[in-house]
Parts: C-alpha cells; sequence; structure tokens
C-alpha cells in the first residue's frame, strides 16, 4: 500500500511470501521438538530481519507489530528466564540495526520507547493468556480425575450396596429357612416315634417362626427403599431372640445382659444381627448343649461374648467353605460399625465369640 503511486510488484510479492512463511511457521510451531525451537526463532527472526530491508518505509510495522508477538511466544515455548533473556537481547538488537539502517540512528528514541510499549502489552496480554489456558488445562485435568473418582465411588457403592443385600438376605431369609428346616426335621423324627404331642408343639413354632422371617423379610425390603429404621429395644430384642434359639434347639442358655445406654440405631440393628447370627451359627454347626451370652456396656463400647460347648473348628476355615458365609458377614456386619471380632475355637473344644460395637 505504500507503493501505491509507484509499485513495486517484485519486492511486494517477495515480502507477501515471506510473511506468509512467517505465518506459517508460526502455526506449526507445535510440530517443533524442545531442541529445534531455537532453530525456529532464528528462522522466524531472520524473516523478519530480511523483510525489513525489502519493503524499507514499512520495517516499522513489521518489527514493531510482529518482534514482541515473537518474543511472548518464547516467553511460552522456552520456559527459561535466561532464553528468554537472550532471545530478547537478539530481537532488540535486530530491531535497533534495522531502523538505524532504514531511517537513521536519530530515530531511535522515538522507535524504542514504541517498541517497548507494543512489547509490553503484548507481554502482559500473553501470560494472562496463557494463565487462563494452564487454568482451563488443570480444570479439565481435575474434572476427569473427579469423573473417574465419582465412577469409582459408584463402583464401590454398588458393591457395598451388594454385600449389604447379601448380609440382609443371609440373617432374615436364610436363617428363618434354616430355623424351619431344622423343626421340621424334628417334627418328622417326633412322627416316627409316635409323639404327636411335641409334633403339633414344634408346628406351632413353625408357624410362628415363619411369620417372624416374613416380618424380618418384609423389615429388610422396607429398610432397603426408605433407609429408614424402626424403633427397637435392644435388651428385648436380644432376649427374643434368645428365647427363639431355646424353643428351637432345646437348649437353656445362661445369659449375664445388662442395661445398654445410649445405642445408635445403626449399632442397635446390628448388634441384634450379631447376636442372631451367632446363635444360628451354634444351632447349625456346633452340636453345643450349653451356651452362655455376656453383654455390657463399658468405655463406650458394648462388650458381647457368646460361648458354646460345641465341637469347634479351625478358624482357618472362616470363609473358604462354599454356601457357608455366616461368620464371614458377621466379620463384615461388625467392620462396618466400627467394631472388632476375635475367635476362639478348636475341633472338639468349643467356640468363643468376644465382640466390641462402638455406641
Amino acid at each position: 500500500m505504500q507503493n501505491i503511486q509507484h509499485p513495486m510488484f517484485a519486492l511486494s510479492l517477495i515480502f507477501s511470501f515471506i510473511l506468509v512463511t512467517h505465518a506459517f511457521l508460526y502455526f506449526i510451531s507445535s510440530l517443533f521438538s524442545n531442541s529445534n525451537y531455537w532453530f525456529y526463532f532464528l528462522a522466524q527472526e531472520c524473516i523478519l530481519f530480511i523483510s525489513a530491508f525489502i519493503l524499507p518505509n514499512g520495517s516499522p510495522t513489521v518489527l514493531i507489530g510482529l518482534l514482541p508477538v515473537l518474543i511472548a511466544q518464547s516467553i511460552i515455548i522456552l520456559k527459561n528466564k535466561l532464553k528468554v533473556i537472550l532471545f530478547f537481547m537478539l530481537s532488540y538488537g535486530l530491531y535497533c540495526i534495522a531502523i538505524t539502517i532504514n531511517y537513521g540512528a536519530s530515530e531511535l528514541p522515538i522507535f524504542i520507547p514504541i517498541f517497548f510499549l507494543i512489547l509490553l502489552i503484548v507481554i502482559v496480554y500473553t501470560i494472562s493468556y496463557n494463565r487462563q489456558v494452564s487454568a482451563r488445562e488443570r480444570m479439565e485435568f481435575y474434572l476427569q480425575q473427579l469423573e473417574l473418582a465419582y465412577q469409582k465411588v459408584e463402583e464401590l457403592t454398588l458393591v457395598n450396596e451388594r454385600q449389604r443385600m447379601a448380609r440382609d438376605l443371609h440373617d432374615t431369609l436364610a436363617q428363618g429357612l434354616a430355623g424351619l428346616i431344622m423343626q421340621l426335621e424334628a417334627v418328622n423324627v417326633h412322627i416316627k416315634n409316635g409323639n404327636i404331642s411335641r409334633s403339633n408343639e414344634i408346628i406351632v413354632s413353625s408357624m410362628q417362626q415363619a411369620r417372624e422371617t416374613l416380618k424380618d423379610a418384609r423389615t429388610v425390603i422396607d429398610n432397603l427403599r426408605t433407609e429408614t429404621l424402626e424403633y427397637m429395644d435392644f435388651h428385648s430384642a436380644v432376649l427374643d431372640e434368645i428365647k427363639k434359639f431355646e424353643e428351637i434347639t432345646g437348649i437353656d442358655v445362661e445369659q449375664e445382659i445388662k442395661p445398654i445406654h445410649s445405642l445408635s440405631n445403626l449399632s442397635m440393628e446390628y448388634g441384634i444381627y450379631i447376636i442372631r447370627e451367632s446363635l444360628t451359627n451354634i444351632m447349625k454347626h456346633s452340636q453345643a448343649r450349653k451356651v452362655k451370652i455376656k453383654i455390657e456396656q463399658k468405655d463406650g463400647k458394648i462388650y458381647m461374648e457368646v460361648s458354646d460347648n460345641g465341637i469347634g473348628f479351625s478358624i482357618k476355615n472362616i470363609g473358604k467353605q462354599t454356601g457357608k458365609f455366616g461368620l464371614l458377614g458377621l466379620q463384615e456386619r461388625i467392620r462396618l460399625v466400627g467394631g472388632g471380632l476375635t475367635i476362639e475355637s478348636m475341633p472338639g473344644k468349643g467356640t468363643k465369640l468376644f465382640i466390641t460395637v462402638p455406641i
């Protein structure tokens, strides 16, 4: 445009080609490796320096407009203060040389402040923009990590819910049906022995047990739907579990149960399940003739001891026998309320369970 009255087609064409090359190199700058960036910046410096002499009257526009952008780009790419300072000194030197040759040294006091003003504006904008880009990249990274964490939480929640449902089903349907089967087996034995009176008594007890099992199953379903707990009296509930055990097995349970105060609903529910599971295991596996239960509150915890004089077992086999997950489920329930379980048992020596549950 500056030579419109006296066209310089050849120089203008070369000038345009050089600036197109400069723009092309700028857009592919990300393809250069760290070791080749100096080649990129030197090539860009040479292009701008040459263009300043092809059309001398346009050199201030080219150098003042494009050199600050190149220097700002070096701040982002080189990421090293010493390298950036060296590149700035090189660019500043070439700028001063080009202005001196084209306009004379006397014009430097005019062009140098303009150069630094444009450079300051470009650098401030570049640093601000680079911070925004870095913040956005960090935010995207954190969002990805948050999404992965959310997926992990969903997976763990699903696993925990499945484990909970398995425990609840075991504590209601499995235990109830196991008790009914044992009662029906007892009825069968009494019928064969001609003891009809005792058979009728057990049948009545079995019907009551079936109703209780159905009630417990409905309670579990309601809890899964609403996550609410009905008010329960822990002492009465434990005595009720003991009574059921005695009616089914005919074994008198020696008990020492002290009053429990300030027990949370969750600990109360799990405490009842723990007693029920312990008695069910004794009924199903121990062949015991004597059972003792001791419960007391001390130092902010409930201490429960359940012992029998049955056949015992090897504690190394806990959870290894297919279909026998009673003690494993018991351990899981105690762990969920932050309690502890110690099992003492040997073949032929009976079994003792020492359980602590925080209040």
